[in-house]
C-alpha cells in the first residue's frame, strides 16, 4: 500500500508541475513567434567600404526579407576589430544585435592581445559561416619564378630576403611567419601601415615578398610589376587559373587566408539563432551574393548550421593561437 500511495503520489507531482511548466512553455513560443519586432542592428567592426563592411551589407538586404525586418549595419571600427566584438559580446541575448565575425576579431585577436573585454568562447556563439578569401604569396619582379626557387634562395641566404606585412600583429604578417616555419627559412619582417603601400614598395621592387589578396595582385601581376607564386587555396583560381596552389608548387599543407561568419552574444535563445543561421543561409544560396563571393575571390564556407560555425571558429583558434602567441607579439 505504502508504495501504491508514493506511486500516485509521484504522479499528482509531475501531472503539477506540467501543468505549472505549460503557461511558460507557450510563453516562450509566443515570444519566439513574435521575433523579430523591430530591426536587428549586424555590427561590423571595421569602417565603411572596408570588404567586411561590402558583404555585410550585402547579406543585410536579403536577410531583410526573410526575416521581416530590417537588417542595418553598423560600423564600429577599433582595436583591431576589438571594439566592434564587445559590442555585441555585451549586447543583449535577444537576437536584435548580431556582428560580422572575421579571422582577425575570433581567432588573432584573442592571441595577441594580453586582455579583452571579452572571451570568444564564453561570450559568443556562431550563427553561420559566410566566406573564405584565400592569400597569394607575391613576390617583386627581381625574385625567382616559382616558389620551389623562392625557398631554395631564402634557406641559401638567412635572413636576407625581405617580407612586407601590413602591419606589426596583421594577418599578413602572421601568415609570412607561418611560411617561414613551413620552409624552414628565416625572413626579414618589414611592417607597413597597410597593405596598400607594402604592396606598393612590393611592385617598385623595394621588398622581395608579400602575402595579399588576389584582387590587389592579378592587375600588377598582368601589368608586370610583381609575380604570383602560389594560392592558398583547395583548387586554382578563375580569377587567376595559371597561378598554382601551395600544393601545387611544393608546398603542401600551407594555409593562409582570411574568413568571416555572423555572431550572436552567447546567451541568444537557440530558436532565434536558428532564424538568423535560416536568413544568411538563404542570402547565401542567392545567385548575386555568389556572384558578389567570386568577384572578390573568395569561397564560400555555407550553408552551415551554428554548431559547425562554433566548431570552424574553435578549430581555428586552436590552430593559430599558440602558433601567433609563439612569436611573441605584443600589441596594448
Amino acid at each position: 500500500m505504502l508504495n501504491h500511495f508514493d506511486s500516485h503520489a509521484r504522479q499528482l507531482r509531475r501531472r503539477t508541475l506540467l501543468a505549472a511548466a505549460l503557461p511558460l512553455g507557450v510563453a516562450g513560443a509566443a515570444h519566439a513567434q513574435a521575433w523579430p519586432a523591430r530591426p536587428i542592428r549586424l555590427v561590423v567592426a571595421f569602417g565603411t567600404g572596408s570588404g567586411n563592411d561590402l558583404i555585410a551589407r550585402e547579406l543585410a538586404e536579403p536577410m531583410s526579407r526573410t526575416l521581416g525586418q530590417s537588417v542595418v549595419v553598423e560600423n564600429r571600427p577599433g582595436g583591431g576589430g576589438s571594439l566592434g566584438t564587445d559590442v555585441v559580446a555585451k549586447a543583449a541575448p535577444d537576437g536584435y544585435t548580431i556582428g560580422l565575425g572575421t579571422s582577425s576579431q575570433l581567432v588573432m585577436n584573442p592571441a595577441l592581445y594580453k586582455t579583452l573585454p571579452f572571451d570568444v568562447d564564453r561570450d559568443l556563439r556562431g550563427i553561420g559561416l559566410i566566406s573564405r578569401t584565400p592569400l597569394l604569396l607575391a613576390a617583386s619582379m627581381a625574385m625567382p619564378a616559382t616558389l620551389r626557387e623562392v625557398i631554395a634562395q631564402a634557406q641559401a641566404q638567412p635572413g636576407r630576403l625581405t617580407y612586407a606585412s601590413a602591419g606589426q600583429g596583421s594577418i599578413t604578417h602572421i601568415v609570412a611567419e607561418s611560411f617561414a616555419r613551413a620552409t624552414q627559412t628565416r625572413l626579414l619582417h618589414v611592417p607597413y601601415k597597410g597593405n596598400g603601400p607594402a604592396l606598393v614598395d612590393l611592385s617598385g621592387g623595394h621588398v622581395n615578398l608579400l602575402f595579399d589578396g588576389l584582387l590587389a595582385c592579378v592587375p600588377l601581376a598582368r601589368q608586370g610589376k610583381l609575380r604570383m607564386l602560389a594560392l592558398s587555396s583547395d583548387r586554382r583560381s578563375a580569377q587567376a587559373p595559371e597561378l598554382p596552389t601551395f600544393a601545387e608548387a611544393g608546398l603542401p599543407g600551407y594555409e593562409a587566408f582570411t574568413w568571416n561568419s555572423l555572431f550572436a552574444p552567447a546567451r541568444t535563445p537557440p530558436e532565434i539563432v536558428a532564424r538568423l543561421n535560416d536568413a544568411l543561409n538563404q542570402a547565401l544560396a542567392l545567385p548575386s551574393i555568389a556572384e558578389r563571393l567570386a568577384r572578390s575571390a573568395a569561397e564560400p564556407l555555407g550553408p552551415s548550421t551554428p554548431e559547425q560555425a562554433d566548431a570552424y571558429a574553435r578549430a581555428q583558434r586552436e590552430r593559430w593561437v599558440p602558433f601567433v602567441r609563439g612569436l611573441n607579439i605584443e600589441l596594448s
